[in-house]
């Protein structure tokens, strides 16, 4: 059976995470030295052909590259794209350049929904994570959160948006839900999240850019959760690739 990218359907809208660790970049031996080819970690876009098979590798910084071997075998759901975090290795270059896959791993994609919205009815979660890195990158908010954790717990995540400030000043605020189920803080995992942003810029607006606010709950120097505006004060500047 093929693997597949296949994500475990939400619950409740919301974005569902499984820790995993990661599996290791596999490495070629020969005459006993070992041979490391030039690869990327990144978060990237895959897109499938007719038959699901993972066809076209799209950076978020680069020319998309069509994919000449992908070592993972992997299907997704014909004609689809999917985000992924991927090590992948540039092969050529110019007009003739591909990609070659070596590893694949599904992302958390939580689509920003209102505080209103059916999948916050239980009421907003705001369990503390740490934010290792966060970046923007074609249409997309990522982020790597480091999260305490025990194991066998599903913890779920979303984003909650507000756009009350998008028409007037160009500001869009998102904060993270994350519901840990209960989950005992014993041991550290990251989190990689892509929050979707292209649905914003067809929205009324002032020309140009859109500032992204983002806000999280933390841990304070005493260890109690506190809420976070360090990403949103000033914020994080979004220019859609329709500009």
């Amino acid at each position: 059976m093929k693997p597949s990218l296949s994500a475990r359907p939400p619950r409740r809208h919301l974005c569902l995470c499984t820790l995993l660790l990661m599996a290791l970049l596999l490495t070629a031996c020969k005459d006993d030295e070992y041979h490391y080819p030039s690869v990327k970690l990144e978060f990237v876009t895959v897109q499938a052909d007719a038959q699901g098979r993972i066809a076209t590798l799209i950076p978020d910084d680069a020319d998309p590259l069509p994919v000449s071997k992908d070592r993972t075998n992997s299907r997704i759901s014909a004609s689809t794209t999917q985000r992924v975090l991927s090590q992948y290795e540039t092969v050529g270059s110019g007009a003739t350049a591909t990609a070659d896959i070596y590893s694949l791993q599904s992302l958390i994609v939580p689509l920003p929904k209102p505080a209103t919205d059916e999948a916050y009815k239980g009421g907003i979660k705001h369990d503390p994570v740490n934010v290792r890195s966060i970046w923007m990158g074609r249409d997309y908010l990522n982020l790597i959160l480091n999260l305490k954790v025990n194991s066998g717990r599903t913890h779920v995540f979303g984003m909650v948006e507000d756009t009350s400030e998008l028409a007037s000043q160009g500001i869009i605020t998102l904060s993270l839900y994350h519901d840990k189920g209960g989950d005992a803080e014993y041991y550290n995992r990251q989190a990689y999240l892509s929050v979707p942003l292209a649905q914003y810029a067809s929205l009324p607006r002032p020309a140009g850019s859109i500032t992204i606010r983002f806000k999280y709950y933390t841990y304070d120097a005493d260890g109690h959760p506190v809420e976070s505006d360090k990403y949103a004060t000033p914020g994080l500047t979004y220019t859609p690739l329709s500009l």
